[in-house]
C-alpha cells in the first residue's frame, strides 16, 4: 500500500533540526531525515539533499515544502499525492516505481507547484510530467520525467 499524502514528512529527531529563513518564512528542517536525489533535480544536478517540511502557513497545510539542505535559498512548494490521484495515472507511477526499484508500499509522491499571479487572482499548477518519487524507507528520490506526452508541466489545480 502506498504512503498516504499526509505521511510524506518523515519522523524528525531534535538533534539535527535547523531553522531556515526560507522565502516562505521560518521553517525547521531535520537534516538527519534529508532525502537524497542522487541525480539532483531537473536543471540542478548538483542539488542532491532535500528536506520535506510543513508549510509555515496553516492556510497552505495541504502543501509541503521541499527545502534544499545545502542551499537555503532553494525551496519548492510541493503537493503530496497518493498513488491514486487526478494528475498521474496509477499504471504510469507503478511502471516508474518498477523502473526505479521502489517498492510501492514505500512510495511517497510530490508534485512541484507553480504559482501564477494574475491581476485579480492567484492560480496554482503542478508539474505532472516530472513528479518526485520518493523511496521513504531508503530516503532516496528521483524526479521522474514521463516521456509519454500524457501529462502537463502546468496542470492547473483548484
Amino acid at each position: 500500500m502506498a504512503l498516504m499524502a499526509s505521511q510524506v514528512a518523515m519522523t524528525a529527531g531534535e538533534g539535527d533540526d535547523v531553522v531556515v529563513n526560507s522565502r516562505f518564512g521560518k521553517i525547521t528542517i531535520n537534516q538527519a531525515n534529508a532525502v537524497m536525489f542522487p541525480n539532483g533535480l531537473v536543471g540542478m544536478p548538483e542539488k542532491t539533499r532535500f528536506c520535506i517540511t510543513q508549510f509555515p502557513s496553516e492556510k497552505m497545510e495541504r502543501f509541503k515544502l521541499l527545502q534544499c539542505a545545502d542551499d537555503h535559498d532553494l525551496c519548492f512548494v510541493t503537493l503530496p499525492v497518493d498513488i491514486n490521484n487526478e494528475f498521474v495515472e496509477r499504471a504510469d507511477i507503478e511502471e516508474a516505481c518498477h523502473s526505479l526499484g521502489i517498492n510501492p508500499s514505500d512510495l511517497a509522491i510530490l508534485l512541484i507547484v507553480s504559482v501564477h499571479r494574475r491581476v485579480n487572482a492567484v492560480k496554482l499548477s503542478v508539474n505532472s510530467v516530472a513528479p518526485l518519487l520518493i523511496d521513504s524507507r531508503r530516503k532516496i528520490a528521483t524526479q521522474y520525467v514521463f516521456a509519454n506526452g500524457k501529462y502537463q508541466v502546468r496542470h492547473m489545480i483548484s
